[in-house]
């Protein structure tokens, strides 16, 4: 009788539990001078790595440079807070090129950045909440 009880219990759990909204991420890219190489691509979800370790991304693409302005679908992610960060590695060498004192020598972009920031801006600085699908703009920006 108490297992009877117990796996209602359980399944009234299933039936009632409140599903996870999922909502599309894709990001139109624009500012691409040159038409060549690949844009390197890291998706956060969190401050944790934030903006260039690759393995703590929650998801890293590489997509072929084919035209000046492209529009890239990130997939589908559950509604939260979302940062995205990229570079135009023109020279296909897998890296951010930077000069001596770590300035980048390759176009870069964030969301919600469309200036240069002065300095490494933060997740929150960055981030934007996925609370619907979405196409967000980022303008890749060369010092």
């Amino acid at each position: 009788m108490m297992k009877i009880v117990l796996m209602l219990l359980v399944s009234g759990l299933f039936v009632f539990s409140v599903p996870t909204e999922i909502h599309n991420l894709s990001i139109k890219v624009e500012g691409i001078t040159e038409v060549k190489g690949n844009l390197g691509i890291l998706l956060f979800n969190s401050e944790d790595g934030y903006p260039e370790e690759g393995k703590k991304a929650l998801k890293s693409y590489s997509v072929k440079v084919d035209q000046e302005v492209m529009i890239i679908n990130l997939g589908d992610f559950p509604k939260g807070e979302y940062a995205v960060t990229l570079m135009h590695d023109k020279n296909l060498n897998g890296i951010m090129d930077k000069t001596m004192i770590g300035i980048p020598k390759e176009p870069f972009g964030f969301t919600k950045m469309k200036e240069i920031p002065f300095g490494t801006p933060s997740f929150k600085e960055t981030s934007i909440l996925l609370n619907k699908s979405t196409l967000e703009s980022i303008k890749l920006l060369e010092i």
